[in-house]
Parts: structure tokens; C-alpha cells; sequence
């Protein structure tokens, strides 16, 4: 599971929080939204959320979604089990606890198979003639390529990568700022003359995070070969884009010690001397309500898929198989999706819209004086990637991949060698697992 840069998520507390909502109500709804009984007397019920893997509080969660829910829905009351200290994915399943809607990130969807949590909303789609074409498009062929047809949830908000840099740092040496449609040969080039010392002061033209950049990779290659659940990190194809990554770390006179990898957001947003950085848009957020002076385009892309951003990197919410408010928990997952609540989420610069709506976009961040003026249209992929295939194993694949990388980019290996050495360990973790 992806977990966002600790620097960044710290400089932007409660900008990072992303949990989107959206609603529509009653016999008027507009296209799109689910109808939601209008109905006084309905029977009042606590609905139970559960947030794996996040240090979402209560009354963050509150803030951000269940008042909410309670304005529009009077007769429920949203109940939040934090998660932390006896509250592990494990310990709640095992609990007995009424859980009804599970909200979580894309790499948590394989475990909603490995606990059974599982519910197909299909049935109550087509009773509230919920639209899912107004969903963003490879977000929901995820949902249904995983689901093998069945739809078991459906997304709440979403995140992208960019290529986010340092102003003062182009000023500093002169040099362009970066543009909109470049390729990564052309970004090497711009990287090459912002890598130096200066006044004894390293600086680095461009890094990313690895695992996102990975995870996230705008070709859709995939950690597992799903058909014959092994890994697939030794292809040409994601050797190839491997070292498209890390020549950027071994430019002649500028390159990054070792000591230093896994710390590039440090570099960006702490020391300042990283003058571009791949990452999710967050890092924008982050280093704006920092006080950087920082902007943003999309990522350069690969002459093989030109135009192609990233993959997006959505959160979803299901209705816990377990529920016994089923019908309630779907109502609440439709108003987590509909433009009321999406629009308020943009503003305030919690999440990007899953839904297909270009007014929703531009509004985001309005309500962030630091993001005046920025480049907001880059944070979401004009053509996003197709969402790579997901498995139970990508997180033991993916460790493997940047170790891999840090070898490369370290110089201590060349490609051959260490990815498949990475897929080799791979393999053995993976029959390993298996078998528990």
C-alpha cells in the first residue's frame, strides 16, 4: 500500500485528509445520483466506518464526512473506529463488530478479498439507477476487471502524480522552467543543468519516490504476472523503465549517495535543494502551505505512450459484507460520489474528483490561498494510465523492485543483475506466503 512521504503529509495536515463525499436525494435527484428515500419516519440506525491503515481520527473523520452524512441523512448516526492499538485490520474483523462501509486505497483491495468483506453492489445500483458512467473511466475498469464484472465498491476520491519543482531554484541557476508535454529525454536535459554544487551545496535537478513512481508507473506494468501469479519486475519492458528512472540519480558530478535515497522529499521540501520532484500532487499542496515557492506540470512521458500520465491512485469505500444496513451503506457510498460533495472536497483541496465533471477540477484548491495561480490543471492526467493489475502479492514484489532500483541507481549492479536477483527473492517470498 502506498504511503504518502511523511515530510509532505506533515506540511500539509488536514490538506492530505482525502475522504470526498457527494450526494442526491428523492424522485428529483439529478442524472447520476442515486435516489435517496425521503422518508421522516425512517427507521434511525448507526452506520459503522472503518478506515484501514490511516491515522484518520474521529473527529477528522467527522469534519470531513460524517456531519455530512448526518445533515443528509437525519436518521443515521455515523460511528468511526479509528484506526490504531487494537484496532488492526485483524483484531476489528475478529471483533464480531458491525462494520458497514470500508473505506480504503487501491492497495488495500486485495485484502478486502482475503477477509471476505466483500459486497456486490450491483443489485442496488440498478435499484437507485446509479450512473457509473460518470466515474472516472479506468478508475471504474478497475473496479470491474478486479471485481471479475462485479462492482464491490466504488471510489470516493483519487490522486495522480506530477512533476512539481522548485521556482527558485530554475531562478537561482537560470534555468527554464519546465514545460507541458515534454518527454523524459527532454526532462534529463533540463534535470542536467540544475544538477551541481554550488557554494559547496549539492543540488539535484530531478527525483522521484520510487515506489510510487513504480507502483503508479505510466506504462501499467504490473508487480505479478496475475496468470501465473509470479514476478514480473524482469521484463525488458520494466528494466527499461527502471533505469529511465535512475540515470537521473548518476548524473557525472551530481550524483545522489546512498545515504540519501528514500529521502528525495526531504530534499524537495526540507533541505530545498531538488529542484524537480515525481510525486503525488500532494507534494504541490505540501510545498505551497509551506511556504515554497513551487509549481507543478504534468509528468513528461514515455516516447512509447506519449501523453500518458500517471496511474491514478484512487480510495474507495465498500459496503462491508458484514453490514446489516446494506441498502443505507450503498445511499451513503452514492452521496460520497456526487457533485455537491465532490465540489466542496475540491475546494478545500481534500481530493480530486472521481467523477467526470471538468468544473469540479478547476475548482480545487480554492479554498488554499497557497495554490492562487498554480498549475492545477496538472494534477490530473488529461490521459490517465490504465490502472496496472492488482494482487495480494504486489506489496512483497514491489520491496524487491526499489531494492532493485537503489542497486542500479547506486551503481552496484546493473539492470540484468539486479532485478533478477529482486525477482528471484520475489518468487521465494511469494511461495512462501502461499502456503500460510
Amino acid at each position: 500500500m502506498i504511503k504518502p512521504n511523511r515530510a509532505l503529509l506533515s506540511s500539509a495536515i488536514g490538506v492530505l485528509l482525502i475522504m470526498s463525499a457527494c450526494g442526491g436525494s428523492g424522485a428529483g435527484s439529478k442524472p447520476g445520483e442515486a435516489a435517496v428515500t425521503k422518508d421522516a419516519d425512517r427507521k434511525p440506525v448507526e452506520i459503522t466506518f472503518y478506515r484501514p491503515n490511516t491515522a484518520t481520527t474521529e473527529e477528522q473523520f467527522m469534519d470531513l464526512m460524517g456531519k455530512r452524512i448526518k445533515e443528509k441523512f437525519p436518521f443515521v448516526t455515523p460511528k468511526f473506529i479509528p484506526y490504531g492499538q487494537g484496532t488492526n485490520v485483524n483484531e476489528v474483523v475478529t471483533s464480531g463488530v458491525d462494520l458497514d462501509i470500508i473505506i480504503f486505497s487501491i492497495g488495500f483491495v486485495p485484502q478486502t478479498q482475503n477477509y471476505n468483506l466483500q459486497t456486490d453492489l450491483s443489485d442496488y445500483i440498478k435499484k437507485f439507477t446509479y450512473d457509473t458512467k460518470r466515474l472516472e473511466s479506468t478508475t471504474f475498469d478497475f473496479i470491474k476487471q478486479y471485481g471479475g464484472g462485479k462492482i464491490y465498491s466504488l471510489p470516493i476520491f483519487t490522486t495522480a502524480q506530477v512533476l512539481a519543482y522548485n521556482k527558485d531554484l530554475f531562478d537561482k541557476f537560470g534555468v527554464p522552467y519546465p514545460k507541458e508535454g515534454m518527454t523524459w529525454d527532454e526532462l534529463y536535459d533540463t534535470a542536467k543543468k540544475l544538477s551541481r554544487t554550488d557554494g559547496g551545496v549539492p543540488y539535484y535537478g530531478f527525483l522521484t519516490s520510487v515506489s510510487h513512481m513504480l507502483r503508479m508507473n505510466q506504462l501499467s506494468l504490473p508487480f505479478v504476472d496475475a496468470k501465473a501469479n509470479q514476478p514480473a519486475i524482469g521484463t525488458e519492458k520494466f528494466k527499461q523503465m527502471a533505469e529511465n528512472f535512475t540515470r537521473f540519480y548518476r548524473i557525472p558530478g551530481a550524483e545522489l549517495p546512498k545515504e540519501k535515497q528514500g529521502k528525495e522529499g526531504d530534499l524537495f521540501l526540507k533541505d530545498r535543494t531538488l529542484a524537480m520532484y515525481g510525486y503525488l500532487n500532494s507534494a504541490v499542496v505540501g510545498a505551497a502551505t509551506a511556504g515554497m515557492n513551487v509549481d507543478a506540470v504534468s509528468l513528461p512521458s514515455f516516447k512509447e505512450a506519449p501523453g500518458t500520465g500517471s496511474q491514478m491512485y484512487p480510495t474507495f469505500a465498500s459496503v462491508s459484507s458484514t453490514s446489516k444496513n446494506k441498502e443505507v451503506a450503498f445511499e451513503i457510498l452514492a452521496y460520497l460520489t456526487s457533485d455537491e460533495m465532490q465540489l466542496k472536497f475540491a475546494k478545500e483541496g481534500t481530493g480530486l474528483p472521481v467523477v467526470n465533471n471538468p468544473k469540479l477540477m478547476e475548482a480545487f484548491g480554492e479554498d488554499i490561498p497557497q495554490l492562487k495561480g498554480k498549475n492545477i490543471k496538472a494534477f490530473y492526467p488529461a490521459k490517465p494510465a490504465a490502472i496496472s493489475p492488482k494482487s495480494a502479492y504486489d506489496d512483497l514484489v514491489e520491496k524487491q523492485a526499489v531494492t532493485a532500483f537503489r542497486e542500479l541507481a547506486q551503481g552496484v549492479s546493473d539492470a540484468n543483475t539486479a532485478f533478477r536477483k529482486g525477482e528471484e527473492q520475489a518468487a521465494k517470498e511469494i511461495e512462501a506466503a502461499a502456503k500460510k
